[in-house]
This record gives C-alpha cells, sequence and structure tokens, in this order.
C-alpha cells in the first residue's frame, strides 16, 4: 500500500458521497479534492512523503460527514481512510487504491495491501468496559503469510491495563476526553507494546498498534468528531 496516495484518492470518495446528497455539494469537499489533487500533483516530482496534517483542515473533516481515519506508518508516510461499505467481522477502512485495515472495537485485525500484511488475529481481550485499573491477562494470535504461501502465527500472552485518570488529547484542533489504556503483549522472540486513548463512545480515538516485523508500529486517530 502506498499510504501517500491516500490523500489525493480520499478525494474520490469525498465526490462519490456528495453526488448521494442534493445539488448543492459540500464546497469543503470540492475544496478538499483540488486541494489534495494538486498536492498529489506536486508529490510526483518530489522526494518527500505528502503529509496529510498538512492537507486536511478541521473545516474540511466536518464538511466531509463521514468517518475518517488517520494512519501512519513508521517510515512517516500518512494518509486517510473512509469506511468500507458493507458489512464485514469488525470495521474495515478502504483506501481507494483498495487497499484496507481493519479494527475490531478499534483493535487491529488485519490488513491488504500494505506488505507483510497481517491476514488475521484473534484475541480474547475483555471488552473496554470490563477493564480496570487492574491487570487483565489473555491470549492473542496473529498470522501472516510466509515465504512459502503459508499461514505463520505468532502467539502472545498479553495484559492490559487502564488508566484511573481521564486525559485531554487534541486532534486535528479538537479536545477530546479520552482514557489510556496500555497494552503488553509478549512470547519468546518478542515483545509488543501497544497503546489505545478511548472516549466516553468507546471510540479508539488515538492508538499505537503493532503491525508486522516488517512495517513495525501503526499509528491512528480517529479525525471526525
Amino acid at each position: 500500500m502506498e499510504i501517500k496516495k491516500f490523500l489525493a484518492k480520499l478525494a474520490v470518495i469525498f465526490a462519490l458521497t456528495s453526488c448521494t446528497n442534493t445539488p448543492d455539494l459540500e464546497t469543503g469537499e470540492i475544496q478538499t479534492f483540488q486541494m489534495i489533487k494538486n498536492a498529489f500533483e506536486q508529490q510526483k516530482h518530489s522526494k518527500g512523503f505528502v503529509d496529510a496534517r498538512t492537507l486536511l483542515s478541521r473545516e474540511q473533516i466536518d464538511a466531509a460527514n463521514i468517518p475518517v481515519l488517520f494512519v501512519e506508518l513508521e517510515s512517516g508516510q500518512n494518509g486517510t481512510l473512509t469506511p468500507y461499505p458493507g458489512q464485514g467481522i469488525g470495521q474495515t477502512w478502504l483506501g481507494a487504491d483498495g487497499a484496507t485495515i481493519t479494527m475490531d472495537r478499534g483493535i487491529l485485525k488485519a490488513s491488504r495491501g500494505m506488505g507483510d500484511d497481517l491476514m488475521g488475529s484473534s484475541v480474547s481481550m475483555p471488552a473496554w468496559s470490563k477493564i480496570d485499573n487492574s491487570v487483565k491477562t489473555y491470549r492473542r494470535e496473529l498470522s501472516y503469510i510466509s515465504g512459502n504461501n503459508k499461514i505463520l502465527e505468532h502467539s502472545f500472552e498479553c495484559s492490559i491495563e487502564k488508566n484511573d485518570r481521564k486525559e485531554v488529547i487534541k486532534i486535528w484542533d479538537i479536545n477530546f476526553f479520552v482514557t489510556k489504556f496500555k497494552e503488553n503483549c509478549g512470547n519468546n522472540e518478542f515483545e509488543i507494546k501497544n497503546t489505545y486513548y478511548l472516549d466516553d463512545q468507546e471510540i479508539v480515538r488515538r492508538a499505537s498498534q503493532f503491525h508486522s516485523e516488517t512495517l513495525g508500529y501503526i499509528f491512528t486517530e480517529r479525525l471526525d468528531r
């Protein structure tokens, strides 16, 4: 997946969404389309990454009136995704190039089109509402495709704990009151440390989650209010 292309292609999704509305198209969507299109044209002649933070304003996100997920890799590549149409297990977020990330309760479950994809995962983590400031333990399974096209599974013993005090985080100029959860997983080979920031609606507003040994951790933020 070339996340640096997401911003340009997300504009197409905005445009398609607006077609289902009244003839008075949202000016924010039109402006988003033009600005991202121009930035993508500049990107063709640049060796750097297009940074979504410099392209999308809070006004444009609000005008789009659809859920938006910001994703950033450790390499610095970043972009935005929107919900995949249709139903499935968890919530799948789609890039216009066809790459997807699937979340379940805000927890990374699978990816496609990113390279070294997470083919699937299972976790017996308690519901968010059942986690308190004591440590909860459970198991996590992560599945990948090996070099000979066989499924390779990694098993971890995990624990998660909840911060007993709320805090404020700012995402695209908006303050969200959230609760922080820290997750630690390990086996004989390596250790994983994930962090989640949950709002009162149990939306994971910000997270840092392990994806794979190749990509490392991915950083996500929910941009819509």
